[in-house]
């Protein structure tokens, strides 16, 4: 169920899961913080009377239920657990200190300390993540749709199936496949439509899938921890060993003593290798199989709702009315052919109004087009007789510039023959050309 509340600083109106009721939250908006009020009536609502209450609420009046995380465990306790379980083994050993399998653990350093806390933080949240797994199998044996209720599911018998699911159990109800199914039928009460069902019932299997495989994100980092924490000893004992020679020493008790602590390096070495290699290797089996489990739940859900809820489930109600509806117009038959001759008359006249208004707009453009024509032809010519103007205009002006230069030289020859003529000598002829002349 959602709670619908406003920031008490910014007024920003938010939405959140009621799980979250009471808990202090910082506000996206003016990122102050408030505490999200807890909702007047928290008790969960059902569409049927719980045991004693009087009669059935209606579709508006429900709520569902707070769903708790079905795959997921909570991150704070199995720390804790994992964290006491490891102190408690731990100082079990410790009586048996000298003995090899309790000086693996004991006296080989942090790395090994560290090894095995991951290790059983891992089994806790394995075995709580079992417990989940357990109660999700319990709730697969309910009847959530009983024969007694009736073969099909229909807009009228809905509610009842609604009813009968928020009667059972609340340590069975709030389970992966009860919420499944009730979501799916509640919207099928709202919609009457088989394939926006099985559209919400595909979509929940997915967001239950991958829900179920982030869970195992933490263990899949601790399978890969603890063999690099293994590794991580190695090169630390390996460096003590090669730390402990007493470089150019010939005393025998030195060398006892450098011979002592070299192996002694290579001990913790070799060790938290070992160790983080089998630890690794014994908790990968009990996840894979952890992780099979689950998934098998989710197929198992998956067929019930196909192979059980959507064969059951029948929206040929709402095609029913329409068909009514229907039915319902064609008996005042007579008024609707009267009615559907008077439309087409007017659908008639609109025509013709519409075929003149055509013709008219047609001859408009003729016209106009027929004035452009003419535009375009008169100033085209005037172009054409513009054109032949320059181009003989630029053939005629040098013609005359050249006849006006001979004739200009002709008159200076006329002269300097005068004056040869006045000296006694010869004369100067110029012939004139027939393009110059």
């Amino acid at each position: 169920m959602n709670l619908e509340f406003q920031c008490p600083h910014c007024q920003l109106n938010m939405t959140c899961d009621s799980e979250h009721a009471g808990k202090i939250v910082a506000c996206p908006g003016c990122n102050g913080r408030f505490t999200v009020p807890v909702p007047k009536n928290p008790a969960p609502a059902g569409v049927a009377a719980w045991p004693g209450t009087g009669a059935p609420q209606s579709a508006a009046q429900r709520g569902g239920w707070q769903e708790e995380d079905h795959a997921n465990i909570n991150f704070g306790v199995s720390l804790g657990m994992g964290a006491l379980i490891t102190l408690a083994f731990l100082m079990v050993l410790v009586p048996f200190k000298g003995k090899y399998f309790s000086d693996l653990f004991l006296l080989r350093g942090w790395v090994n300390y560290a090894e095995v806390f991951l290790f059983v933080w891992g089994c806790v949240i394995l075995v709580m993540k079992s417990k989940k797994a357990k109660r999700q199998e319990q709730a697969m044996l309910l009847d959530v749709l009983p024969a007694r209720l009736g073969g099909e599911i229909n807009a009228d018998t809905v509610a009842m199936f609604i009813e009968h699911i928020y009667k059972l159990p609340a340590r069975l109800r709030d389970s992966l496949m009860v919420n499944r199914i009730r979501k799916g039928l509640e919207l099928f009460e709202k919609r009457n439509d088989n394939g926006e069902v099985a559209a919400i019932l595909n979509a929940q299997s997915d967001i239950d899938a991958n829900r179920i495989s982030g869970s195992y994100t933490l263990l899949k980092v601790f399978l890969w921890a603890i063999p690099i924490l293994g590794f991580i000893g190695t090169v630390q004992g390996l460096s003590v060993a090669v730390s402990s020679l007493s470089a150019g020493s010939t005393d025998p008790e030195s060398l006892k003593n450098s011979i002592n602590n070299l192996t002694g390096g290579l001990g913790i070495a070799f060790d938290t290798t070992l160790l983080g290699l089998v630890l690794s290797l014994i908790m990968s089996f009990p996840m894979a199989a952890m992780q099979k489990r689950e998934e098998e739940v989710l197929t198992l859900i998956d067929a019930f709702c196909n192979e059980k809820l959507l064969p059951k489930l029948n929206d040929s109600a709402h095609a029913a009315d329409a068909g009514n509806k229907l039915l319902a117009g064609a008996e005042s038959l007579p008024a609707f052919a009267a009615s559907l001759a008077d439309a087409h008359a007017k659908f008639l006249e609109r025509l013709d109004e519409a075929t003149t208004l055509l013709m008219s707009t047609a001859e408009n453009v003729g016209t106009r087009a027929d004035d452009q024509r003419k535009v375009v032809e008169t100033t085209f010519t005037e172009a054409v007789q513009r054109l032949a103007q320059a181009t003989t205009d630029s053939f005629t002006k040098p013609t005359q510039q050249l006849n006006e230069y001979f004739a200009s030289l002709n008159k200076g020859v006329e002269s300097l023959n005068a004056t040869l003529k006045q000296l006694g000598g010869e004369t100067i002829t110029i012939k004139k050309r027939g393009l110059f002349s």
